[in-house]
């Protein structure tokens, strides 16, 4: 009697094991980046809410899209943003302003100030 309830106990305890794998699993598509990029340059803000841009040396400017960042912080900085290069929305395309577009997941301040 013994040894069927320690079998039975051994048995729900391996299948229940199969739901807990399936629970704590993420999608690896929520874990991967697709093109991550570093982009430097002096961050100003953008036409909208949440919306920034940044003005590299080279001349290009880069939409910058952040969702908890608080971006804010650093305008007026000469900053190194890394995120994924995303594609325009229309407001963006209308508003227009950036040649490029990022979705900023990390931000390092590189000078207090932009460089003139």
């Amino acid at each position: 009697m013994k040894r069927t309830i320690g079998i039975c106990t051994t048995m729900i305890m391996f299948v229940g094991s199969f739901g807990l794998v399936g629970a704590y699993a993420v999608p690896s598509a929520a874990g991967v980046h697709r093109n991550p990029i570093e982009v430097t340059g002096c961050l100003q803000q953008g036409p909208t809410a949440k919306e920034y841009l940044l003005h590299t040396s080279d001349g290009s400017t880069w939409g910058i899209n952040e969702t908890d960042m608080l971006m804010n912080d650093y305008l007026g900085r000469t900053v190194t943003i890394a995120g994924d290069e995303t594609h325009p929305t229309a407001s963006e395309r209308s508003a227009g302003g950036a040649h490029h577009y990022l979705f900023a997941r990390d931000v390092v301040v590189e000078s207090e100030s932009c460089q003139k």
